[in-house]
């Protein structure tokens, strides 16, 4: 195994007769409780470290990716989306976007929602091709910002407090998320944005000498209430082209502090964290 550091995780696959490619980065968002301002609430300015580790030989190389930050709302950038046919269809091109904190399973490849758990929010369609930065904090029509805190001590069983409001056990899974992409299309003659999604500048991928960061365990879930400008997309799915499925993992900064932003493994355990916030003690 080796591994290096960078700053922009660079993807590039096949699929059907289509080529896929597009960057992501990471950073750190603003809680909507104290910004309610969507663009302004996802306008980071420094992307996260993200530890890249590969296995293998040259010719059947495997990547994982472990991204180091704070515990506060997490933001995705995704930029640089390219996707082109090598029949060259007299089309416009869409990369299809959802983030699960449960490995997704689908009925099709076709589908997209998953058919073994609740997400939280649908999926975005984002127009490829115009060497754009897209930055996201929530899938779209979800209630909750995607956050990330400590993780508990190994074997720390949660209260029933702490259950109710989502708080997860620590095991191998925890503080892992699962990126869905797919491809769409629609004809020229037809090109609108397919939704209103916030722009921003990205910054190029640093490649550093192999270490380590010092950091611990980090648990991902949904934060505060928020909401996306979204419509509904007027492209469909690229026929006879399978999904990619990107797990990535997250650590939390030792030098990070810490927030009092519920992170909640499901969405019954953030609706009861919203209706406590909601509810107080009358005087006597």
């Amino acid at each position: 195994m080796t591994s290096y550091t960078t700053s922009t995780i660079d993807i590039s696959y096949s699929t059907a007769d289509y080529d896929v490619s597009f960057n992501l980065n990471f950073g750190e968002g603003i809680d909507s409780i104290i910004e309610t301002n969507e663009q302004k609430r996802k306008n980071y300015t420094n992307s996260y470290n993200v530890e890249v580790f590969e296995f293998g030989e040259e010719d059947d190389k495997q990547k994982g990716y472990r991204v180091v930050g704070n515990e506060a709302p997490i933001v995705i950038n995704i930029s640089n989306i390219s996707i082109n046919s090598i029949n060259r269809y007299n089309c416009e091109y869409a990369l299809g976007f959802a983030v699960d904190n449960s490995e997704p399973y689908y009925n099709s490849e076709n589908e997209t929602l998953p058919n073994n758990i609740e997400r939280d929010g649908t999926m975005w369609t984002i127009p490829a091709n115009d060497r754009t930065s897209y930055k996201f904090d929530q899938n779209p029509k979800a209630k909750y910002q995607w956050n990330i805190k400590y993780a508990a001590d190994i074997g720390y069983e949660p209260t029933e407090d702490e259950k109710e409001l989502g708080f997860e056990k620590t095991s191998e899974k925890t503080g892992l998320i699962y990126v869905t992409f797919m491809v769409f299309k629609k004809d020229k003659q037809n090109y609108e944005l397919s939704n209103s999604i916030t722009r921003g500048a990205t910054r190029g991928a640093t490649r550093g000498a192999t270490r380590g960061y010092d950091s611990s365990a980090a648990r991902f879930g949904y934060g505060n209430e928020a909401s996306s400008s979204s419509k509904k997309s007027d492209f469909e799915y690229a026929k006879n082209t399978e999904k990619f499925i990107l797990p990535i993992r997250f650590r939390i900064d030792n030098n990070s502090k810490k927030n009092n932003i519920n992170c909640s493994k499901t969405l019954m355990g953030a609706n009861v964290n919203v209706l406590k916030r909601k509810t107080v003690v009358v005087p006597f």
